[in-house]
């Protein structure tokens, strides 16, 4: 389990969408949503909880629990069921978790939706309009395209999106078993990614439509060229903390077939914290903010990522 990264920098700009117009039309005639978006590039939608709403809910393809903001969670009388971890980039904090009788996006909802409570950190004080995240407990049971360069998601549970989209399958590599986990946690979208054509391993990073930054965890670890700018970036995370982050050089990564060009990783400032290393079955965190089109199948284990 994640929370949501969005960073504070001064004078950087790792993901700009450019602000272009067009149709929503969906493929396949999926059912369409037209998101509205924070600092081009955190996606938001407007959901229904309980029947209550709209809500203003991020879309993150990386959480795989949705999240309610506690003051909701207490207008909507949930009830906690118990207590669980909550990983961050560079935080370990708990939270409560609760039974949501229907979430809906658009013309689909779904029953029972299990939901994290817990602060939102950065982005709600960013933007207070946002309420929580739709995460990959409701996202799994459809087919998703988030087109970026149209501005608009789209949600399928039909198979006929699949066969509409055009371009080249990346596979989804298989997580671990976790059998510590206390409440139930959903497949990790994480493609291989390499950061040089002399790597001889990739690194594994999760596609994730929650961040305005790519992240490596641990850049140190794996590229023996790593080397950092004198930039840094800031976080609020979930437990109320600041969080700081060292930006590396950009350089360029293979992702698939498609190369993009000078992208800048941050990574987590060691801190006193002791964050404990719950993610193992991913390096970092890929925005899917960097591509024109990131198409996700969950039935079906592949992405197509289309580049700008």
């Amino acid at each position: 389990m994640k929370t949501l990264k969005w960073f504070v920098a001064a004078s950087l700009a790792f993901v700009l969408i450019p602000m272009l117009c067009a149709e929503t039309h969906c493929p396949g005639d999926a059912v369409s949503i037209r998101p509205r978006f924070i600092d081009h590039s955190i996606i938001v939608i407007p959901v229904m909880l309980n029947g209550s709403g709209p809500y203003d809910f991020v879309l993150d393809t990386a959480d795989q629990i949705t999240v309610v903001d506690p003051v909701l969670a207490a207008e909507l009388h949930l009830t906690s069921q118990g207590i669980t971890h909550l990983i961050g980039a560079s935080t370990y904090t708990q939270a409560s978790y609760a039974q949501l009788e229907s979430l809906q996006a658009s013309a689909y909802t779904l029953n029972n939706v299990l939901a994290l409570v817990s602060n939102l950190g950065q982005v709600q004080m960013t933007d207070p309009r946002v309420r929580g995240i739709v995460g990959q407990n409701f996202l799994e049971h459809f087919d998703l395209l988030i087109d970026n360069a149209r501005r608009v998601v789209c949600l399928d549970e039909t198979a006929h999106m699949r066969q509409k989209v055009k371009g080249a399958h990346i596979e989804l590599l298989a997580p671990a078993p976790h059998p510590e986990r206390n409440v139930p946690y959903t497949q990790q979208l994480v493609v291989p990614v390499r950061f040089s054509q002399q790597q001889e391993q990739p690194l594994h990073l999760e596609l994730d439509s929650g961040s305005n930054a790519p992240i490596l965890f641990n850049p140190e670890k794996h590229l023996s060229h790593a080397r950092f700018t004198n930039a840094s970036l800031h976080n609020r995370g979930a437990d109320g903390g600041m969080y700081a982050f060292s930006v590396l050089l950009p350089e360029n990564i293979q992702v698939g077939r498609t190369l993009l060009h000078q992208i800048a990783f941050v990574t987590p400032v060691p801190s006193t914290n002791n964050v404990p290393n719950k993610r193992p079955d991913a390096d970092g965190l890929l925005p899917t903010a960097l591509f024109r089109r990131a198409f996700i199948s969950y039935a079906e284990h592949f992405a197509v990522l289309d580049p700008w």
